[in-house]
């Protein structure tokens, strides 16, 4: 009995990591080309909700929840041609703290590190060009 549940923990880990390897692959898909660009916000915020599933203190969600509700309101903001850069200077400050959590694994400190980096390029260019 002892082996088959050791057997069974293997698959599952190892069912569990090509799907974690899958959802990388399926966002770098997303960010092809400029796209992306578009539905920026709604990218970071699955990005976001992937990173932390299930991983963050109850002090931390509370901040991640105002964090995606944020994203969300960027997004519909921008769908309609609004712009609120008080929002958008929130979510990057939350954003910079998940990204240098040292609880999160590398790649995803790198997925939010990139999420970052493009918000702020996103962020320059529409303030340019305004």
């Amino acid at each position: 009995m002892n082996r088959v549940f050791t057997i069974g923990a293997i698959i599952a880990a190892f069912a569990l990591s090509a799907a974690a390897q899958d959802w990388y692959k399926e966002r770098d898909e997303r960010f092809r080309g400029e796209q992306w660009r578009a539905h920026l916000f709604m990218h970071v915020r699955t990005d976001l909700e992937h990173v932390w599933s299930g991983r963050a203190a109850n002090q931390e969600r509370e901040r991640l929840q105002k964090t995606e509700g944020e994203l969300s309101k960027m997004q519909g903001d921008l769908d309609q041609g609004r712009w609120d850069n008080g929002i958008l200077n929130d979510v990057i400050d939350s954003i910079r703290k998940s990204s240098d959590d040292q609880r999160l694994a590398p790649r995803d400190r790198d997925v939010l590190a990139d999420d970052l980096r493009r918000l702020k390029e996103f962020q320059d260019q529409h303030n340019r060009g305004h």
